[in-house]
């Protein structure tokens, strides 16, 4: 348990990289959905370390902090001349579409593996 404050700061200084803005630069500039790679392999980091560490703050922690990195890149890096690309999204609606959708992915894998397993182990 001593190691936990470790784990949270390695999440959080991981999670700073803005994945989804990559993958949306890629899409974008060079028509590939391989951006989107380090995205899925973060979203399953983050969720195997909530799920083994059961550090649910954690999670939403590393969500908040990759969206708002992602967040100031699209808007900094001026991603919006390519929002026709991500139709019918803008391409700020697009990085909180995809986002919501890892957030709402993660919700469910945490449901079926913690909670579920919660009241399997009860009967």
């Amino acid at each position: 348990m001593k190691e936990k404050w470790a784990v949270q700061l390695g999440v959080l200084l991981v999670s700073v990289c803005p994945y989804v803005f990559w993958g949306t630069y890629a899409d974008a500039a060079y028509r590939s959905m391989k951006g989107y790679l380090p995205l899925l392999v973060w979203a399953v980091l983050l969720f195997w370390l909530a799920v083994r560490t059961r550090d649910i703050p954690m999670l939403l922690g590393g969500n908040l902090v990759s969206f708002l990195s992602s967040y100031w890149f699209t808007a900094h890096c001026r991603l919006e001349k390519w929002s026709w690309y991500f139709k019918p999204f803008t391409a700020l609606g697009f990085l909180k579409a995809v986002s919501a959708l890892v957030l709402l992915a993660q919700g469910i894998l945490l449901w079926r593996f913690i909670v579920r397993k919660k009241h399997s182990n009860k009967t």
